[in-house]
């Protein structure tokens, strides 16, 4: 198995957090596993398999919460109805072709 984990600022994780995830999973003596149904992952909210639970969350309503406060929608917007030209290149990553 994996675990995937980013910072607060939804980049990679540092290299002090993967040592401290590495060394933790040195004291790992076992580890159960739980033979479940399937999570409905369309449906947001919590959802219990055994002990443990599930969140469901939106992404892109958190991610889009963020840009907000991040950037100034409002002023790119009047930007680039003054004429001001973009181009953006994503090189095909996270955006998606």
């Amino acid at each position: 198995f994996g675990v995937k984990y980013n910072g607060p600022n939804g980049g990679p994780a540092t290299e002090e957090v993967t040592d401290r995830i590495f060394a933790a999973t040195q004291a790992i003596t076992d580890y159960a596993m739980l033979d479940a149904q399937d999570v409905d992952l369309s449906t947001l909210g919590e959802t219990r398999l055994g002990q443990m639970v599930v969140e469901v969350v939106d992404p892109v309503a958190d991610y889009a919460a963020l840009m907000a406060e991040i950037f100034d929608f409002d002023a790119i917007r009047a930007l680039l109805a003054g004429g001001f030209r973009l181009h953006f290149d994503a090189r095909h990553a996270i955006t998606g072709p």
